[in-house]
């Protein structure tokens, strides 16, 4: 079988599919796909919303609750306790197939009367204190954090897992004490670091391994006492150190832009693969024959994957982990044969359904929690329900329907709301004019009791009485970062500051966020050349052509590695 090029149906590019690829769909017995990876990525994004939270009660027991959605949502709400509970059925909503419809519109229907889970994580089940996090799980003392298991004392933090007391971070594995740290496996006492592996102490690292005690260095590899790559005795480093005054908010801002400035210098790496082969992406670790793929670690034989851990055989994936053949799937955790589905993890031989754990064997549910056997939450034998399924494939295949995610309009989410926005932002127009939804902010009127000019510099000189202040957003809602304009410093992340000698930083979480956002470089691929002179090796690369970095291969990057 020979490459295909197909036309986007929905950006209108080209795009190509492999013939490992057309094995694949032939496997799992699906039409090859209509849309190109970033749009396939995109209209996957549109189902999680992660950072916009909303206080309301619960549509069944009347408590007030945190959730993802708010309180004029055009279904019913949960809270976690009863939704779970015996209190309701799905089944109770089920519904006749209508051949006379188009699946999607009934699958609509029932979203909208089905009760919906407030929000995904597992607090006072296996986590604890976890009240204020999405897609979380078997953690203890987290907020406002999103995807991420296995954590403890971790705040403000994106894709986390197996994390210890750290602020402000984004796609970490196996990592204590970091702050504003990006891309990290394996790292303690750190701070601002980006693609750096098995380092302890550092501070504004880039690309560091094994690296102990460096400071605003780049590419190195077991080196120790090190600032912008020069070496240094213990003794002269620690007088330098103790100069640089790092607990200095005003000092750490001038040293992230020296360190920018350092950097631009110095060749890029055109991807951050460790111990993989046959692979293609950005930050793999332990990966073999994955293509396509950002944010995976321990994958094997997957396409089009962001955000993955141990996973096998699966293909455009968002946020999955322990899944196992798995296609077009928005959380799929610890599932086999999952396809077309959000949030249905811990499922078996499930297709195009919404938010239904633990089930196997449904087409077309709405929350059905330990469900089997069953279409549109309707329950029917084995028999009944093979057949039956059959006869709605057929029918998805004459609508367009069948091989394809849901549409847009099915996501209970605007799109401003839902992480598409992080990674493909458009302006309230552009989402208006797509038919998309947009959906204002509520009006936030916060009495800010510390202007931020007055926060001290310094986090020595920070009492411990700061938590009971309501500290003004430094960019004081004039930004496209869903900015809060005001934000406050809980007990616990005060003593995080004091304990990494960090000061309070002068932005809101929501705009803090948004930095790291832009700071990581695109889901997407370019096929680029070595810019080193001489060199002609080709590889695939997250840096577009048009950004000003050096970008080199993994030889010649090496022979720069200090």
């Amino acid at each position: 079988m020979q490459s295909e090029i197909k036309n986007c149906q929905n950006c209108k590019k080209d795009f190509t599919i492999e013939p490992d690829d057309f094995g694949f769909y032939e496997k799992i017995v699906v039409p090859p796909p209509t849309f190109c990876p970033e749009c396939r990525m995109q209209r996957r994004m549109m189902f999680r919303n992660g950072h916009t939270l909303y206080k309301r009660e619960c549509d069944l027991c009347k408590k007030n609750i945190i959730s993802i959605y708010p309180t004029n949502a055009p279904f019913p709400v949960y809270c976690q306790k009863c939704w779970w509970s015996d209190n309701w059925d799905p089944c109770q909503y089920g519904i006749e197939f209508d051949f006379s419809k188009n699946f999607f519109e009934q699958l609509k229907e029932l979203s909208l009367i089905v009760p919906a889970l407030s929000i995904t994580n597992d607090n006072e089940v296996a986590s604890v204190n976890c009240e204020y996090t999405y897609d979380w799980f078997f953690s203890k003392n987290c907020y406002m954090c999103v995807s991420g298991w296995h954590a403890e004392n971790v705040l403000y933090s994106f894709h986390i897992e197996h994390n210890k007391d750290m602020l402000d971070c984004m796609h970490m594995r196996e990592a204590e004490l970091a702050y504003e740290c990006l891309q990290c496996y394996k790292i303690a006492r750190s701070k601002y670091c980006t693609y750096c592996s098995e380092c302890q102490d550092c501070f504004l690292g880039y690309d560091l391994s094994g690296c102990l005690n460096c400071i605003m260095c780049i590419g190195l590899r077991n080196k120790s006492y090190c600032i912008k790559n020069k070496q240094y005795t213990k003794e002269e480093y620690e007088i330098k150190l103790k100069k640089m005054n790092l607990s200095n908010f005003y000092s750490v801002e001038k040293y992230k832009k020296e360190f920018k400035d350092f950097c631009s210098n110095f060749p890029h790496k055109y991807s951050y693969i460790k111990k993989s082969v046959i692979s293609t992406g950005d930050f793999l670790i332990n990966c073999k024959n994955v293509k396509y793929a950002f944010q995976v670690i321990n994958g094997e034989n997957q396409r089009f994957i962001f955000g993955s851990d141990t996973t096998k055989d699966t293909y455009d994936s968002l946020m999955s982990g322990k899944a196992e053949q798995c296609y077009e799937v928005v959380v799929a955790d610890n599932s086999q044969r999952n396809y077309f589905s959000v949030f249905c993890f811990q499922c078996r031989d499930i297709y195009y359904s919404l938010f239904s754990p633990s089930a196997e064997n449904c087409f077309g549910c709405v929350g059905m929690k330990k469900g089997s056997y069953s279409i549109l939450n309707k329950k029917y034998n084995k028999e009944e329900y093979e057949n039956l399924k059959e006869k709605i494939i057929e029918h998805m295949k004459k609508t367009k329907e069948f091989g394809e995610f849901f549409p847009y309009w099915i996501s209970p989410f605007a799109y401003n709301e839902s992480e598409a926005q992080e990674l493909f932002p458009l302006t309230k127009k552009e989402v208006e004019d797509k038919g998309y939804c947009w959906r204002d902010a509520d009006l936030r009127d916060y009495k800010v009791t510390l202007p931020i000019d007055q926060l001290p510099e310094d986090i020595n000189d920070i009492k411990d009485n700061i938590i009971q202040e309501i500290i003004s957003c430094g960019h004081n809602g004039k930004c496209n970062h869903n900015c809060t304009t005001a934000f406050r410093v809980l007990q616990n992340e005060l003593g995080l500051y004091k304990k990494l000698n960090i000061p309070i930083p002068h932005l809101c979480p929501n705009c803090r966020y948004f930095e790291r956002v832009e700071k990581r470089n695109p889901p997407r691929l370019w096929h680029r050349k070595c810019m080193k002179e001489g060199c002609n090796n080709e590889f695939e690369t997250s840096y577009a052509p048009e950004r000003p970095e050096i970008v080199y291969c993994e030889a010649c990057y090496q022979k720069e590695i200090y």
